[in-house]
């Protein structure tokens, strides 16, 4: 083996040594390099609060927070018309004319007039239940834009998800670490939000939120923050005894407020409420630590996907030496395209490349040929 290989192969074991180091915590914090910051716009699309279907339809499957989309029903293949018999064709000219003047009501009901759809069906559907068609999550589509240049989904989403997946490019520090994937489902009063994110070299992590959904939005019942498998922290809203329970083994409390909120739940939350949670201070957890600050739109920005660009309102929460900003998308139900965590160690970034809403495919990111499988599905 000549030495210039063995050089190779030290550099590369060096390059997956200080990888799996940076995953595991064990390094020594290291500044994050400055983010070219967009320029945000007067914002000059009204974010619209979304309507909440209070009896979504049950799911005989779900039980517990074993939470599960909810089923669309398929509708029923029309019959096919009968064959029309030699003998009726044979008819005499008098008979035929006698029939064609028959009254509406009578002609309705033969078979050539069920073998035709109804003209009046697409106008009695309304544009949510155009939208939770359930198709193949796999199937390829046609992203749509105006002349803008700016996506849009083919029907207007305005009813709230029952059921949303979006999969995310994640960064940490400006450089592609793997995979993202946000899984939101609700059923009956309650809702789910499990976000795992994948790295190339490293632990996966996991945060999984549960809680109750109504007319005052949603109220957190519990955010766990997984590593590799293992929980590290926890939060518990125990609203009983007015307090809110974080950290390692829930070993820390402090005084439970009205409105609080984990940090991922927070996303949903302005979802749908169309951004307006007031100007007051919210309590927020991302169960390793409490901040309490406002949430408000900074600003609009046309956000460049790579393949077209979404018109997105930023909400910015700054306390503490930290930031977290959801990039929430008016067109596609106020979902969360892009989502940033960031202190003065590190800088997280989630970026959509995928965004399924009640089983539909409603816009993807098509592979980008100038890199490799970026942003394999």
């Amino acid at each position: 083996m000549t030495r210039r290989r063995l050089l190779l192969i030290a550099l590369v074991l060096s390059l997956l040594l200080h990888l799996a180091l940076l995953g595991s915590d064990l390094l020594p914090a290291i500044s994050a390099p400055p983010a070219d910051e967009p320029k945000l716009e007067k914002i000059d699309v009204k974010m619209q609060a979304m309507r909440l279907d209070e009896t979504p339809p049950r799911d005989p499957a779900a039980a517990g927070v074993s939470l599960r989309p909810a089923e669309t029903t398929k509708p029923k293949p029309k019959p096919k018309p009968k064959p029309a018999r030699k003998r009726e064709a044979s008819k005499p000219a008098e008979q035929a004319k006698t029939e064609a003047s028959a009254p509406a009501a009578k002609t309705a009901s033969a078979p050539q007039a069920s073998s035709e759809p109804a003209a009046e069906a697409p106008r009695q559907a309304t544009a949510e239940q155009a939208s939770s068609a359930p198709v193949a999550e796999n199937a390829p589509r046609e992203n749509s834009a105006d002349k803008a240049g700016l996506i849009h989904p083919d029907a207007p989403l305005r009813q709230f998800p029952a059921a949303a997946k979006i999969r995310y490019q994640g960064y940490w520090n400006s450089a592609m670490l793997g995979f993202g994937d946000l899984d939101w489902q609700r059923s009956q009063g309650r809702y789910q939000l499990d976000i795992t994110v994948s790295p190339f070299i490293g632990p996966k992590l996991r945060y999984l939120a549960l809680g109750t959904i109504g007319k005052s939005g949603l109220r957190p019942d519990s955010m766990q923050s997984f590593r590799g498998g293992d929980l590290k922290e926890a939060a518990r809203f125990d609203y009983d005894a007015g307090l809110l329970r974080y950290g390692s083994g829930e070993d820390k409390q402090l005084p439970l407020k009205p409105g609080a909120q984990d940090a991922f739940s927070l996303a949903f939350q302005l979802a749908l409420k169309g951004g307006d949670l007031g100007h007051a201070p919210i309590q927020i957890t991302t169960a390793k630590k409490v901040y309490e600050y406002p949430m408000a739109p900074n600003g609009a920005f046309d956000y460049d996907t790579g393949a077209g660009k979404m018109r997105v309102i930023v909400f910015r929460a700054q306390g503490d030496g930290d930031f977290t900003e959801f990039w929430l998308a008016p067109d596609f139900a106020n979902l969360p395209v892009r989502i940033i965590r960031a202190d003065k160690d590190k800088r997280i970034e989630l970026k959509a490349i995928r965004v399924d809403v009640n089983g539909k495919r409603q816009w993807e990111l098509p592979p980008q040929p100038t890199i490799r499988n970026k942003n394999a599905h």
